[in-house]
């Protein structure tokens, strides 16, 4: 499937799944306030403009317009991110509502007093959504560092500690300026990293003030290299650019690759199957199998799954994708979806899976209840 057979399908999909959430909320709008006629034109319009927002914000991108096309994606994805949670806390009520409804009816009694009016439903829920999105939209510019140390029998003790950090996530675009890139940076160097890995969708979409970005991203120290993999975002628009954009910020990318270190360590890397590659999952076992068991292995895979394939040569698996959910409850679906679905995992005899909640966001800038990480790995010789 093409780049634009896929965005096709992304915005029929798309379309669907965010229109049904704009119905709902016109329809709790429309009976709560009792709006009728112009007011329920002006609405329902105000409501599509919405809706449409992100897809505008790329038209105007393409057309040259870059002022508005960053304005209409800050306004769309605000709202997004705002909308989520609103229909997130609506649904609880009116679920409560009905299930009092209900038992009103069939016991014959009395339990208004127990319920809100449509009214101070639609006004608490609003107001409680507001409240987590400035919440969200704070948690979502700290990010912390989260420090892990791993040992292994195959890390010599001469070598001493090699550090990684991993980034992940970090979905650069239209949104995204120097001013918001340059406190990532800053602990990023903090951490004096080896070895400076990106898990994949760092690009998405065009990237506003590329140029400068490539520029800071390439300027982090890491002696040992700056390496990254392809995530499920750099293949939805012009997958050219998000590649050449990797490379100019510097980092080495690893698309059914590996590159030795030292005598000691290899690092390796798969592309997410989003790019239409044969058989993944074949092509990551002959990487893998190639490697050399003498050797400690660090694969690099977007998504957080294990191969399904038998003797897997991996030592330490690092992933992203999930940003565990990013917004709650969105926490909930994705762990239904992958059981990896964040932090520290132990998948086998000396080997291990990291998945990062990601460093930065995806359509809306807010993280609710899934804090961003930059994670730092000290790998060290066993016995130390």
């Amino acid at each position: 499937m093409g780049s634009l057979s896929r965005w096709a399908v992304f915005i029929t999909v798309f379309l669907c799944i965010y229109g049904s959430l704009h119905l709902y909320m016109l329809i709790k709008v429309r009976r709560a306030f009792h709006v009728e006629g112009w007011s329920y034109v002006l609405l329902l319009v105000v409501l599509l403009y919405l809706m449409l927002a992100p897809i505008q914000a790329r038209l105007m991108h393409h057309q040259g317009y870059e002022l508005s096309a960053v304005m209409m994606s800050w306004i769309g994805y605000l709202w997004m991110g705002y909308l989520f949670l609103f229909i997130c806390l609506s649904v609880p009520l009116d679920l409560y509502h009905l299930a009092m409804a209900s038992l009103q009816q069939l016991l014959d009694t009395d339990w208004t007093h127990m319920m809100l009016a449509r009214r101070q439903n639609v006004l608490l829920t609003a107001t409680v959504a507001g409240g987590l999105m400035v919440y969200g939209a704070v948690a979502a510019y700290q990010v912390p560092l989260n420090h892990i140390t791993l040992t292994s029998a195959k890390i010599p003790e001469s070598m001493g500690r090699l550090r990684i950090v991993q980034i992940s996530d970090l979905h650069l675009g239209t949104m995204t300026y120097p001013g918001r890139l340059s406190p990532i940076l800053t602990a990023i160097r903090a951490a004096q990293p080896d070895i400076l890995v990106s898990t994949g969708d760092l690009v998405d979409g065009p990237i506003r003030d590329g140029n400068t970005l490539a520029g800071m991203l390439k300027a982090l120290p890491a002696p040992m290299g700056k390496f990254a993999v392809t995530g499920n975002h750099e293949f939805y628009l012009a997958p050219e650019g998000a590649l050449q954009f990797t490379q100019a910020a510097g980092f080495t990318l690893l698309r059914g690759s590996a590159v030795p270190l030292n005598e000691s360590i290899v690092v390796a890397g798969v592309d997410d199957p989003a790019g239409d590659g044969p058989n993944p999952d074949a092509a990551e076992a002959r990487l893998l199998a190639g490697l050399p068991d003498e050797q400690f292995a660090i694969l690099l895979k977007h998504r957080p799954v294990l191969a399904p394939v038998d003797g897997r040569r991996f030592d330490l698996q690092l992933s992203g994708h999930t940003h565990k959910g990013q917004i709650f409850p969105f926490t909930l679906v994705i762990r239904m979806v992958y059981p990896f679905q964040s932090g520290w995992h132990r998948v086998g005899p000396e080997k291990y899976l990291h998945v990062s909640r990601g460093t930065g966001t995806w359509g809306p800038p807010v993280r609710v209840f899934a804090r961003p990480e930059i994670t730092v790995i000290d790998l060290i010789a066993a016995g130390r």
